[in-house]
């Protein structure tokens, strides 16, 4: 155990992760390989990882880097929003708050000790869901980086998220992904969620994200699009799906 853990003051909360993971055969094993090395109780969180509906060798190397405390399961049904709520119904009866993981998403060492530090800081807000400031990893040259604070910016005022949602767990039975969305289901979770409580944003810097989808598409190109399909989304609840991006 770290030194860091061991000047944690009260019980740390138990976390769960649950990351879907669709074809995911590059990005998956760093992700856990990450997850593996957090300086927290390895008694005091746990991993499900969903894979789902994936045509390469994805459930594999999931297999093959998971933890002591990771489970790797393949969600009966495709889909992403199924494959999230597939995990909410394996976790323990401990946990406090579900973290929803993106497969690309890289944590660094300290990230669950200070996520703990601060929901144990702001216990009596009455909290249910939330998000991180998020890094760029891969490319991060100044443009990238600039990119990454104006959507952190974007998500600590409209209430919105990109690679990772933190869901109190006392509404694990209240909310659930609708599975018809493939476009912005995070938007109709986190709606959802404010039924019974606060959104936070935790401004930090041990939470990073492949840009393989902004190098790809475009960095303007891309921001344009998800502002314009989460519009459409708020006001029609149009169903429409992005293209998968490997």
């Amino acid at each position: 155990m770290s030194s860091e853990t061991q000047k944690m003051t009260r019980r740390p909360y138990f976390f769960s992760f649950i990351i879907p993971a669709h074809n995911e055969e590059k990005y998956i094993g760093e992700t856990l390989d990450r997850i593996n090395k957090l300086s927290y109780p390895k008694s005091a969180f746990e991993v499900w990882v969903i894979e789902n509906g994936s045509t390469d060798q994805t459930f594999d190397v999931a297999k093959k880097r998971a933890g002591e405390n990771t489970m790797v399961l393949s969600s009966p049904v495709k889909g992403v929003s199924r494959a999230k709520n597939f995990g909410m119904e394996k976790l323990s009866s401990r946990s406090e708050w579900v973290i929803f993981l993106d497969a690309d998403a890289i944590l660094e060492e300290n990230f669950l000790l200070g996520l703990n530090d601060f929901l144990q800081k702001n216990s009596s807000k009455n909290f249910t869901i939330g998000t991180t400031a998020i890094k760029p990893h891969e490319n991060t040259d100044w443009y990238a980086k600039t990119w990454f604070r104006l959507y952190d910016l974007g998500h600590k005022y409209t209430k919105t998220s990109y690679t990772i949602q933190i869901m109190n767990a006392a509404l694990r039975n209240k909310v659930r992904f609708d599975h018809e969305l493939t476009l912005a289901e995070d938007l109709h979770f986190i709606t959802d969620c404010l039924d019974f409580g606060k959104f936070f944003f935790w401004d930090t810097d041990t939470v990073a994200t492949s840009t393989r989808r902004f190098d790809q598409i475009g960095w303007v190109t891309l921001f344009v699009k998800w502002n314009w399909d989460a519009l459409v989304w708020r006001i029609t609840k149009k169903k429409k799906e992005y293209p998968v991006i490997r």
